[in-house]
């Protein structure tokens, strides 16, 4: 009995198919990421998701194509961004689950595990089964790419890989006239879903040279009407440069300066990818001058490390002429990948886990090229149990890293302790302080935040502790200078919910009347903070209109009970309503 159950277990492992390859790639990925599915909103998620009501109706698809991707309260979506896939798909999400996190996260993770499955087989076509399914399995479960699975506003990430990765293996399998237009369409939705989808153009139409020359030109040229489709979407709807400036400490510095943190950048990534254990979701971390620790001693390990794979090159070539060209593709890979990484062209943060999803490739894929060549004088069995080791511990510390993400506190008090020069992380920090209710906690947070960097968000928690700490002029001195980064509604009706309490208030209603509704007309808070404030000041005729306003904009239970009263002249309640 005991070798019939031996028997039939090897034979569920041998012959290793395909289809078990791909099977194993799901089973694994759902068993690794499931907890994570159980997380709720974090960090920009909140800005992107639940505070954006566009998302929040597929009548409202069309318009992602006139605008970026976040919602500040006027009739377009801003940021410096072009992603209107990545806006359509959060539709999708919230019409499955009401606003509810979780099918967010089911979404993310179907693509996240689909990307994996499909890189398999795009590796197929140059290795054996084996190689390409240990190759996508370190892909799949490394913590490095575990961002781009937990993290809702990461989603653009599995995204353009998905649709980027598809076109590839069309490219692979097909030569028609009809599989080129199939697969530029998805490289157009691969750039629609985000900017790096560029990536993916280059690195197909790099195949096609080497591999499949004859259709090079038809793909040119279908990769030409793409790259124009594509720049008429894009600056008919936020234009080539959009005017939303970056707040990443890196963007505020020059070329010449950013040069000095370059070695660090290439390092971090470097060294993130051997020995993932801090990982975090926010990188602000900048250096003024050049020292050993900080410029020369990256700078050493940088050249050491391409040192290593320039070596695995000159082996290559003197093992197969025929495998390098394969070993240089996955190297054009990885490089064109890392230079969008090191600040050439300044990002929204130092760097990030998330942004080695793409270049990771093109290192597995050299990796794939030196195992192939190079004749292994272990044991069979001990690579087996090395590798088993390398995949459980990589997937051990990706799958505790979804505990991580449970909530804005959880993160952001984690990934501090990794991340300390983050404005962000503590701004999130004052935000989770302040939903707790611990406003000395939060307007600390806040402070420290702005310490590291001024923005418009930390201001708004700077004016939210100190509102309800009782502080009504440092609240409005703080709403103020949150205006001083641009118009934003949440600064708006925050300030018109303070007025309610404080200040003059013919002086306060002019000013959320000639002021805030003349930028934001359909902020239905507005009017009803407004409303409040003539109700309680003796203008009740005009509370009436305004009540009316805001209960035409917005016939909800938050409205009723103000609404009501205004209406039967009963004693209103004071109260606060800001957004946190």
């Amino acid at each position: 009995m005991k070798k019939q159950e031996e028997f039939s277990l090897k034979n569920y492992f041998v012959p290793f198919t395909t289809a078990k390859a791909a099977s194993f790639l799901i089973i694994i990925g759902i068993a690794v990421f499931f907890f994570g599915l159980f997380n709720g909103f974090v960090g920009d998620d909140q800005i992107q998701i639940v505070r954006n009501p566009a998302i929040q109706s597929l009548f409202n698809i069309p318009s992602f194509f006139s605008g970026s991707t976040f919602y500040t309260g006027g009739q377009q979506l801003a940021g410096f961004s072009y992603k209107p896939i990545l806006d359509i798909f959060y539709a999708f999400c919230f019409f499955l689950g009401g606003g509810s996190a979780f099918p967010f996260h089911f979404i993310q993770l179907l693509l996240y595990i689909a990307d994996a499955v499909i890189l398999f087989f795009v590796l197929k076509k140059f290795f054996n089964t084996k190689l390409s399914f240990f190759l996508s399995l370190l892909f799949l479960v490394h913590p490095i790419n575990s961002e781009s699975a937990y993290y809702i506003a990461d989603m653009q990430e599995v995204l353009f890989f998905f649709f980027g990765s598809i076109s590839l293996l069309i490219f692979q399998n097909h030569n028609s006239p009809k599989a080129i237009i199939s697969a530029s369409v998805l490289l157009l939705f691969s750039l629609l879903s985000k900017e790096t989808g560029i990536l993916f153009l280059m690195i197909s139409l790099t195949y096609i040279f080497i591999y499949k020359r004859k259709i090079f030109l038809p793909s040119l040229g279908a990769s030409i009407v793409l790259l124009l489709i594509y720049a008429v979407l894009r600056i008919s709807a936020i234009g080539i440069f959009p005017n939303t400036p970056l707040t990443s400490n890196i963007s505020a510095l020059t070329l010449g300066e950013r040069l000095i943190d370059m070695p660090a950048i290439l390092f971090f990534y470097i060294k993130t990818f051997i020995f993932p254990q801090n990982l975090a979701i926010s990188y602000q971390w900048i250096y003024r001058e050049i020292n050993f620790s900080t410029f020369f001693l990256p700078l050493i390990s940088d050249l050491v490390f391409l040192g290593i794979l320039s070596y695995l090159g000159f082996y290559v070539n003197k093992k197969s002429k025929d495998r390098l060209k394969l070993f240089l593709f996955f190297g054009f890979w990885f490089a064109i990948g890392t230079l969008l990484l090191i600040q050439i062209i300044p990002l929204d943060q130092t760097v990030s886990d998330r942004w080695f999803y793409f270049p990771v490739v093109g290192l597995l894929g050299m990796l794939g090229v030196f195992i192939k060549i190079v004749k292994m004088k272990l044991d069979r069995r001990l690579i087996i149990a090395i590798s088993i080791i390398l995949v459980s511990l990589l997937s051990l510390r990706t799958f505790m890293r979804s505990f991580d993400f449970k909530n804005d506190f959880t993160i952001a008090s984690h990934d501090i302790k990794v991340s300390p020069a983050s404005f962000g992380l503590e701004n999130e920090l004052a935000s989770a302080y302040a939903k707790q209710g611990n406003y000395r906690l939060s307007k600390l947070q806040a402070e420290k935040s702005l310490a590291l960097r001024p923005t418009q968000t930390s201001y708004i928690d700077l004016g939210v502790a100190d509102t309800f700490l009782g502080d009504y002029g440092g609240a409005q001195k703080a709403y103020l200078s949150s205006l001083k980064f641009g118009d934003y509604y949440i600064t708006y009706e925050n300030l018109a919910a303070l007025y309610i309490v404080y200040g003059n208030p013919k002086q306060n209603i002019s000013y959320i009347k000639n002021v805030a509704l003349k930028k934001f007309p359909n902020d239905y808070k507005l009017w009803l903070y407004v409303a409040i404030l003539e109700y309680k000041n003796g203008f009740k005729a005009q509370a009436t209109t305004d009540i009316k306003n805001a209960y035409a904009l917005n016939p909800s239970q938050q409205i009723l009970p103000v609404y009501n009263t205004i209406l039967n002249g009963k004693k209103l309640n004071t109260f606060f309503n800001l957004s946190k």
